[in-house]
């Protein structure tokens, strides 16, 4: 998922449209894989949390 720089929404990483305003996305391979790895690195620090919070 990446966020649309027109209207901010989250959209699929695959599409080349925004899938709720439309606007073409011009992201590169390269920014995209770097949203990507952003993306995923943040969902676990989210995880990691809830584990030690669950852990005590």
């Amino acid at each position: 998922m990446i966020k649309c720089i027109h209207c901010s929404k989250i959209t699929e990483l695959h599409k080349s449209n925004c899938s709720h305003c439309g606007a073409i996305l011009t992201y590169t391979v390269a920014e995209k894989f770097d949203m990507l790895a952003e993306s995923v690195e943040h969902a676990l620090k989210q995880e990691l949390e809830l584990r030690k919070k669950n852990r005590n």
